[in-house]
């Protein structure tokens, strides 16, 4: 068996990324009537792809995600 050893840099980036992933998901789910735990790729992916075009069509801050 093998162990991987973890910096402290690496362990606040995946604490972060976990953090503001949360943040989508809950919204997600919140628009879908569901929990995070739930959700189905092909729904996160549609928000997404719905999240992204908003700018363009709505104006920039009209969208959940600040791209």
């Amino acid at each position: 068996m093998w162990s991987i050893k973890l910096d402290a840099s690496f362990e606040n980036f995946f604490t972060n990324l976990v953090i503001a992933s949360l943040q989508p998901l809950r919204q997600i789910a919140t628009e879908s009537g569901g929990s995070s735990e739930q959700l189905t790729v092909k729904q996160v992916v549609a928000w997404f792809v719905k999240d992204g075009k908003i700018p363009r069509e709505q104006g920039v801050d009209a969208a959940f995600l600040d791209l």
